[in-house]
């Protein structure tokens, strides 16, 4: 055959469906995250609460338990029951995501960079958007795991054994408890990529995303001690995330006072985490390509 024969033909056959590389992506990255014995060490630990939330809500609804534990006033525990039961799981099960995120997500991206193998993804039919949601999504469905589902779960027992137009009462429950946990969910993973976009070395990163969250809260608690003010809760992520929650819950108390203690206005709590996932999202954007700039 001559070579100007050897000219590009379309393909008329049948065509396959359309590859959903996002999803396949997620699945090695899945696949990867729960290799690792201590991630999956501590996504059994993750399951321990709401195991213990779930005994809480049984016997605070069962009066013959509470007798042979001789409770003479279950009233307090009653009260829970309307809402902050729920939000001190997700306080709980935040520790537990920030745990999982911290050891998790600096695998995610690091390796395809240090070895070179983000232009043979981007090489293929896949897109950088593709490439970030599939790894975002590993993350996404790795937290979802250990707080707004076991967190539906425990609000569909205590419907339950309530009975009697529970739910239609406390029907701002469940959306609380969904859409708090993603309020943390999609933050806490959007860092975790960008921190592993922009910091090779696995330890170093996880040291990074404990200084962002933790150093940050202290640092935060610092300032307001020591100019008397609110105003370094902007570095206080988890304050930041709670107040939201107290919002969605419609108001908490813990030990008689408002949580938390002296919340930031409740726009500037959604304008910081806003900020965060925006400064997340330009820095994975500058890394994640095609080729890079050795000098």
């Amino acid at each position: 055959m001559p070579v100007y024969d050897r000219r590009y033909r379309a393909w008329d056959g049948e065509r396959a469906a359309r590859p959903r590389p996002a999803l396949t992506i997620a699945r090695h990255a899945l696949a990867g995250i729960f290799a690792s014995r201590l991630t999956l060490v501590l996504f059994v630990a993750s399951c321990l609460p709401f195991l213990a939330f779930a005994t809480v809500i049984w016997v605070a609804n069962n009066l013959d338990v509470l007798s042979v534990l001789e409770v003479t006033n279950a009233g307090p525990l009653r009260a829970s029951l309307e809402g902050s039961l729920f939000f001190w799981f997700l306080v709980w099960q935040s520790s537990f995501a920030f745990l999982l995120v911290s050891f998790a997500g600096p695998g995610l991206v690091a390796p395809d960079l240090a070895h070179g193998a983000l232009p043979l993804y981007l090489a293929r039919p896949i897109r950088r958007r593709d490439y970030v949601a599939g790894k975002l999504l590993a993350l996404v469905a790795l937290l979802s795991a250990v707080t707004w589902v076991p967190g539906l779960l425990l609000v569909v027992l205590q419907g339950s054994l309530a009975g009697d137009g529970w739910f239609l009462r406390h029907a701002r429950l469940p959306f609380a408890v969904f859409a708090g946990a993603w309020v943390w969910i999609l933050p806490l993973a959007l860092a975790a990529l960008a921190v592993s976009a922009w910091i090779r070395w696995r330890p170093l990163a996880t040291a990074a995303l404990f200084g962002m969250f933790v150093v940050g809260s202290g640092f935060g608690a610092v300032i307001n001690e020591a100019l008397d003010t609110r105003w370094g809760k902007l570095t206080m992520f988890g304050e930041l995330v709670q107040a939201i929650w107290s919002q969605l819950f419609g108001g908490v108390e813990f030990f008689g006072r408002e949580w938390p203690d002296r919340p930031l206005p409740a726009a500037v709590n959604w304008l910081a985490l806003a900020a965060l996932c925006a400064i997340a999202l330009v820095a994975l954007r500058r890394r994640i390509r095609a080729f890079e700039v050795v000098r």
